[in-house]
């Protein structure tokens, strides 16, 4: 995810996820031995949809949820939100795609399915994108630190403009540094709770004010109606990153049973919830200060004599702060399995690798960090690159692959389940020429994408 951490980490999410060659198994054969589900099974079914539902939002709402009024201040209103709902139905098909993918080729991660196509190393393309996003995730965590830090002095002491770069090496040096060299950062993981609450929070009260303010925010709303120009791929990038869960897809297809029905049911449902969510905060945000709007839409409120939000502000940059360690652990375990000589070392000197693989990594990231003040360039860039790969090229590409008449699979022997992988050479899915055009328009769209979404966010266009 990009962002989508803050909601509810999961540092496990882009490992290989190993599942029991048995549990689809045993699902199948309860399956054939009662034909008709009792009542209470009925119930524990659409019971695991509905937390599978409820753990999904959690995935895809996160903290880039204060960019996307920015989102539809570079697209403007009717045709942003065109595009934010265009990239909720296709990337919530994607996600849908992926889990079909593992039941064909009876794959249990998306490293797996990539590799299945094509071939065993092909997978370490996407560990690189996952320990990329999460790398630059801690980017952006460090910028809305400071963001949050920077107004909230000014609120409580009057201290204006603080230094950013004081504030993200203060930051780093005294909490983030020393929590991501922790070995067990278990505890952490209920500030995801916190975030959450947070954010609900931040909701309310951007739309509660949105709605308090209707005469006003009308008028913004109506000096960004509808245009039409290459701010939509800004858009586009933006809204890419807030729906992206796509790594996560196999851990809830295994979770739901292997039930790609009840996959669909979730994802119709998460999906819809987290546009219904983006939809209202980003109109809301961007009807209240229009043309001023920052990349952090909770820059825009005064420091003082708004307790509320000075409390939103104090409660992310905490929430932000203990969440770093669970992403940054991400990306860094990533690095180590795609390096073979950092794997050697880190078994011959343990503590002076983990040592190294930290600090190294974290003072980086908030040297970056310093250079960059607008959090929305950062999560657009992901959301243009890592984003489009993870949620529109890559799964498609697949499907293409796998479906090709006379295509060869890869080596897939290592990630499949036993008993699963086709035979070498042979087409392992009869393909739907629907489907076919379906997943060569998401590689255009998402080239398209990631080539203006760059250019956009680096200003070259």
């Amino acid at each position: 995810r990009v962002l989508s951490s803050v909601g509810d980490p999961d540092p496990s999410a882009p490992a290989r996820l190993r599942v029991s060659p048995h549990s689809c198994q045993r699902k199948a054969a309860q399956m054939a031995v009662l034909q008709v589900p009792t009542g209470v099974e009925q119930k524990e079914k659409k019971g695991s949809v509905a937390a599978a539902s409820v753990n999904l939002t959690k995935n895809l709402i996160g903290a880039g949820i204060f960019s996307l009024p920015t989102a539809l201040l570079r697209g403007s209103v009717l045709p942003g939100l065109g595009v934010m709902m265009f990239a909720g139905v296709v990337q919530g098909s994607s996600f849908v795609m992926i889990a079909f993918l593992c039941q064909q080729l009876g794959c249990s991660s998306y490293r797996g399915v990539f590799s299945a196509a094509f071939g065993k190393r092909a997978g370490d393309i996407v560990d690189l994108c996952i320990m990329t996003n999460s790398l630059f995730a801690c980017v952006a965590y460090n910028i809305l630190v400071a963001d949050f830090l920077q107004k909230a002095l000014e609120g409580l002491f009057g201290w204006e403009a603080v230094s950013r770069p004081l504030l993200i090496w203060t930051n780093t040096m005294f909490i983030t540094m020393p929590l991501s060299h922790a070995r067990n950062l278990s505890p952490l993981r209920y500030t995801s709770m916190l975030g959450l609450a947070i954010i609900a929070f931040v909701f309310l009260y951007v739309t509660t004010d949105f709605f308090s303010n209707f005469s006003e925010a009308r008028l913004n709303l109506h000096a960004h109606a509808a245009r039409l120009d290459m701010g939509l791929f800004t858009t586009l990038a933006l809204c890419t990153g807030a729906f992206q869960a796509h790594y996560n897809s196999p851990k809830f297809f295994k979770e739901l049973g292997c039930d790609l029905q009840a996959h669909i049911r979730t994802v119709m449902t998460s999906f819809g919830a987290a546009f219904t969510i983006y939809s209202l905060f980003a109109v809301s945000g961007l009807g209240l200060f229009g043309d001023g709007l920052l990349g952090n839409v909770l820059k825009n409120y005064p420091a003082e004599g708004n307790v509320a939000v000075l409390m939103a502000w104090l409660g992310m940059a905490f929430a932000i702060v203990f969440t770093y360690p669970l992403v940054f652990t991400t990306g860094r375990d990533s690095l180590l399995g795609l390096v073979p000589a950092l794997q050697r070392a880190s078994k011959s000197s343990p503590t002076i690798t983990h040592v190294a693989m930290t600090s190294g990594p974290v003072a980086l990231i908030a040297t970056v960090a310093c250079l960059v003040d607008d959090v929305s360039k950062i999560t657009g860039m992901l959301g243009a690159t890592i984003g489009a790969c993870l949620c529109w090229i890559f799964p498609a590409c697949i499907y293409l692959k796998v479906t090709a008449v006379g295509g060869a699979l890869g080596d897939c022997a290592a990630p499949l389940l036993p008993g699963r992988a086709p035979p070498a050479g042979k087409v392992a899915i009869k393909g739907s020429p629907v489907l076919r055009a379906y997943s060569k328009g998401m590689v255009a769209v998402g080239l398209s994408s990631m080539a203006v979404g760059v250019s956009r966010t680096l200003g070259l266009l």
